[in-house]
C-alpha cells in the first residue's frame, strides 16, 4: 500500500518537471541519479533530502525521507504551500492544536493544507517520505533541524547519581540540571536508592557506613553503622521500613529506618559481598558475594533458604523480579543469569558481554533484564527466552550499574567515565548525559510520587537565589 501511494506520487510530480523534456525525450533519457544530502541531523531524527535544492538543483519540488528512532516532536509552524506525507512504517502525528492531533500510520498518506498551522511528533520509531512544492531552501532545512527535539520517553524524571568524589546529586532529567548535592560520606559512595514514598534516600560507602537523606533538602536523616568493612549496597524494603546493606565485611545487615538501629545480620558467605536486594514482598532478601554464589534469605530469622551456584567467578549483583520469583545476578564471568527462587535452578544464562557483568536489573513488568558490564555498554534481555533485544553504546569507560525508570520507558546508567546516561530503551538512543564530576559508582531513578516535591524544593531554591 505504501509503494501505491508512492507510484502516485510520481506521477503527481511529473508536472513539476519541465514539459520540454518530458515531451522530446524517452523515459530512458531522463535518468539522473542523484546523492542524498542529510539536512536534519538530530540523534532520534534524521532527514535526507534526495529531489530539491540541495540534492538535485530543482527548485520545483522537495522529497525528502526522515527516519525515527526515538520519540521527537518539533515546533508549530504554519506551510506556505501544501505538503504531503507518506508514512512508510510507524506512526506520525500531525497536531492541529495542542490538545488535538491526527494519526497516520505506515500504508497511509496526509497533505496539509497551506495556511493551516501544525506541529509533528513521532511516538517511536518510524519512516516516512516528506513531498513539498516549491522545493524548500537550506535555510528553511536548518531551522527544521533545530525545531526538532528529541522527547524523554515517559516525561521528567528525577535521578540521583554517587559518585567516588564522597557525594550524591541528584538531577532534574527533563533540563538536565543539578537540583542539588549531598555532601557528609568521608569515603566513596557506592550506592543509592530512594524509598517507595519519595521521602528518603539511602546510600553506602566505603567509609563503613551508610546513611539515610531527606528529598526535600540535604539533611542527613541517620547514620547507619555497624560494618566493620565497607559497605557496597544499601535497598529499601518496599514499604521503606527496613534496610538491607552488604559490606566487605562478608555480612549483610537488616535495619530498622524507625530507629536507625541493626535488627539482624545475615552470615554465610565465605568472602565479601557486593549487593544485596529486598524483594517486593519483603520477605526475602538476595546477596551476590566474592565466593561465587548468591544466596536467598529469610528477613523474619534470617535462615538462608537457597544457594545459588552455577557462576564461575565473582557474583556482584542479585536483584528479585516483581513477582518474587526469579532472581537474576551478574558475575565476573561475563554472564548473567535468571534462576528460580522455589527451587534454585538456574533458568536462563545470558552470554554477550565480552567482560564482567556488575548489574542486572528487571523492568517493573519482569519481562525485561537490563545489565551493565565492563566492556563499555549495557544490554536489555528478553526474560522468557534471553533474547538480546538492544545494547546501549555510549559509554567511555566500564558501567558499574544500569536500571529501569518505574514506568520502564528508560533506563539510566552509571560508568567509570563520570556519567550517568538515560537511554530510550526501545531505540537505544541516549536522551540525556549527566557529567557528575567523579566516577560514578550507582544511579537510581526517584519513583513518580516524589517529583514534585523535589522540583518545589528546586523552585523555592531558585527563588532564594535570585
Amino acid at each position: 500500500q505504501a509503494y501505491r501511494h508512492l507510484e502516485r506520487t510520481r506521477h503527481s510530480l511529473r508536472r513539476y518537471l519541465s514539459p520540454g523534456v518530458c515531451s522530446r525525450h524517452p523515459i530512458s533519457a531522463m535518468v539522473r541519479v542523484h546523492t542524498g544530502v542529510a539536512v536534519v541531523e538530530q540523534q532520534t531524527l534524521t532527514v535526507t533530502e534526495y529531489i530539491g535544492n540541495l540534492a538535485s538543483s530543482n527548485p520545483n519540488v522537495s522529497v525528502t525521507v526522515a527516519k525515527v528512532v526515538a520519540p521527537t516532536e518539533g515546533k508549530f509552524y504554519t506551510p506556505k504551500y501544501d505538503e504531503h506525507v507518506i508514512v512508510l512504517s510507524g506512526e506520525v502525528f500531525i497536531h492541529t492544536s495542542e490538545n488535538e492531533k491526527v494519526t497516520v500510520k505506515g500504508g497511509e498518506s496526509s497533505t496539509l493544507v497551506a495556511g493551516e498551522k501544525v506541529k509533528w511528533s513521532w511516538p517511536g520509531q518510524c519512516e516516512y517520505i516528506h513531498v513539498r512544492s516549491p522545493a524548500v531552501s537550506a535555510e528553511y532545512h536548518r531551522r527544521e533541524n533545530e525545531a526538532a527535539e528529541e522527547v524523554l520517553p515517559g516525561g521528567d524524571k528525577i535521578i540521583a547519581t554517587a559518585s567516588s568524589d564522597n557525594t550524591v546529586k541528584i538531577w532534574d532529567s527533563l533540563n538536565n540540571t543539578l537540583l542539588r548535592t549531598l555532601e557528609g560520606h568521608t569515603n566513596q559512595v557506592m550506592s543509592v536508592a530512594f524509598s517507595q514514598h519519595g521521602k528518603t534516600l539511602v546510600t553506602a560507602s566505603t567509609d563503613r557506613t551508610a546513611k539515610v537523606w531527606s528529598t526535600k533538602g540535604s539533611d542527613c536523616l541517620q547514620t547507619l553503622t555497624g560494618h566493620t568493612g565497607p559497605v557496597y549496597t544499601a535497598n529499601y524494603s518496599h514499604d521503606s521500613a527496613m534496610v538491607v546493606t552488604a559490606s566487605h565485611d562478608r555480612t549483610a545487615k537488616l535495619w530498622s529506618t524507625a530507629t536507625g538501629e541493626c535488627v539482624n545480620t545475615l552470615t554465610g558467605h565465605d568472602r565479601q559481598l557486593h549487593m544485596a536486594d529486598f524483594s517486593a514482598a519483603g520477605d526475602m532478601v538476595a546477596t551476590a558475594s566474592d565466593d561465587c554464589t548468591a544466596r536467598l534469605w529469610e528477613v523474619r530469622g534470617g535462615a538462608c533458604t537457597r544457594v545459588l551456584r552455577g557462576h564461575t567467578e565473582t557474583v556482584y549483583s542479585a536483584s528479585f523480579a516483581p513477582n518474587g520469583k526469579t532472581v537474576a545476578t551478574g558475575s565476573a564471568d561475563c554472564t548473567a543469569r535468571i534462576w528460580q527462587v522455589e527451587d534454585g535452578s538456574c533458568l536462563l544464562t545470558l552470554k554477550a558481554h565480552t567482560a564482567w557483568v556488575r548489574s542486572a536489573k528487571f523492568d517493573p513488568e519482569g519481562l525485561r533484564l537490563v545489565t551493565a558490564s565492563g566492556d563499555n555498554t549495557a544490554k536489555i534481555w528478553r526474560c522468557s527466552n534471553g533474547d538480546l533485544l538492544q545494547t546501549l553504546n555510549g559509554h567511555t569507560d566500564w558501567l558499574r550499574a544500569a536500571s529501569f525508570s518505574e514506568d520502564g520507558q528508560q533506563v539510566v546508567s552509571s560508568s567509570k567515565d563520570g556519567s550517568a546516561r538515560i537511554w530510550c530503551p526501545n531505540s537505544g538512543c541516549c536522551l540525556r548525559k549527566l557529567e557528575h564530576g567523579g566516577w560514578v559508582r550507582a544511579v537510581a531513578f526517584a519513583p513518580n510520587i516524589g517529583i514534585d516535591s523535589l522540583k518545589a524544593v528546586r523552585v523555592l531554591t531558585r527563588s532564594l537565589t535570585a
